[in-house]
C-alpha cells in the first residue's frame, strides 16, 4: 500500500474530496511521498499535522442535496492517533458550544 492509498482510505471515511487529500500531500510534499510504501506512523504524522487544514468547514444542503460531515468522528480519530503517536492534541480541532442568551 502506498501513502496516497493510505491516506486516501483513511480520509474516505470522513468524505474528504480528492482535492482535500491533493492538497494534503501538496503541503507535505517534503516529508511524505504519495507513491513511497506507506510507513502508518510517518502517514499518521503527517494527517494530524494537516487535518484543520483540510476540514471541511460547513455542511452543505441545497435542492434535496446534501453533504454534512461527522465531526465527531474526525475529531475521535485526531486524539486517538495523537494518543498512539504520543503527541499532545494542539486543540486546533475547534469544538462548538451553544450559549443560551436571555
Amino acid at each position: 500500500m502506498t501513502n496516497r492509498e493510505y491516506i486516501t482510505a483513511t480520509t474516505q471515511r470522513f468524505n474528504f474530496s480528492d482535492t482535500d487529500i491533493e492538497l494534503f500531500f501538496e503541503n507535505q510534499k517534503t516529508n511524505l511521498d504519495p507513491d513511497e510504501e506507506c510507513d502508518v506512523t510517518a502517514a499518521k504524522k503527517a494527517l494530524i499535522t494537516e487535518i484543520a487544514s483540510i476540514l471541511p468547514l460547513y455542511n452543505v444542503s441545497e435542492g434535496g442535496y446534501s453533504i454534512s460531515w461527522n465531526f465527531d468522528a474526525i475529531k475521535m480519530w485526531y486524539r486517538l492517533a495523537c494518543e498512539e503517536l504520543g503527541i499532545v492534541p494542539t486543540g486546533i480541532i475547534p469544538t462548538v458550544k451553544a450559549v443560551k442568551v436571555w
